[in-house]
């Protein structure tokens, strides 16, 4: 990528950064579609990476974010082997329902049941994470503004990735839920130690969850169509 086209992007105004990484954390939760999960699991790992350059080389963060990047094919691989967990009846019968009410299960199938609870917790865990957070920033750096900034966004990141391991019951739901507080948390660490091993160590600690995360959902997958055989 162009060094110019890279330093631009760098430039975006650290608010709207911020703004967009709380708007992704809140959809991990709120959204079930696999394909609109890993797309916004990759958004936020980019805008994780956008965040770091305000306090770490640009290329320390652009490592960051193309690790992250690297291990949403690995679960789009997953997904669409498991079907997200449906089994071949289920499948098949959404396939021979009537035109008529199939863009009707599609759009279920994207926001998927229990949708005002998980908007109303995840509403409520961004306003404790952005209070608490603009009440006591951690001393990241020495621009206060700067530290609250990267403080609401890894306090908000980790606390709605546990929040989507809690609500969630299908595995690969609960490890995007994992990947996203381990995200929030290299956020803080990362400011606190810009180094490239320790960028490097979390992003292979990232791609070794990504795989146990992708074996297990698999596991999973196969027993739940094994039963209803």
């Amino acid at each position: 990528m162009n060094v110019d086209i890279v330093k631009t992007i760098a430039a975006l105004p650290g608010t709207a950064v911020l703004v967009a990484l709380l708007i992704t954390a809140g959809l991990l939760v709120v959204l079930t579609n696999w394909r609109l999960l890993i797309f916004v699991l990759g958004a936020q790992y980019i805008l994780i990476g956008l965040m770091l350059t305000r306090v770490v080389p640009i290329e320390l963060a652009a490592v960051k974010a193309l690790v992250g990047v690297m291990i949403c094919p690995v679960l789009y691989i997953t997904a669409r082997r498991m079907h997200w967990g449906q089994a071949e009846e289920e499948i098949d019968a959404e396939e021979d329902a009537p035109r008529a009410v199939q863009p009707r299960r599609r759009w279920w199938w994207i926001i998927g049941p229990g949708l005002p609870v998980r908007v109303i917790v995840t509403v409520l865990a961004l306003a404790m994470s952005i209070s608490l957070a603009s009440r006591n920033p951690l001393p990241i750096t020495a621009d206060q503004s700067l530290s609250r900034d990267l403080t609401i966004g890894a306090f908000s990141v980790m606390l709605l990735g546990l929040i989507n391991e809690v609500l969630a019951e299908n595995p690969l739901k609960v490890g995007i839920g994992l990947l996203s507080f381990l995200a929030g948390f290299e956020l803080f660490f990362t400011a606190v130690e810009p180094t490239l091993t320790i960028v490097g160590l979390l992003g292979l600690t990232n791609l070794i969850v990504a795989l146990a995360i992708s074996y297990l959902a698999t596991a999973w997958a196969s027993r739940r169509s094994e039963a209803k055989a």
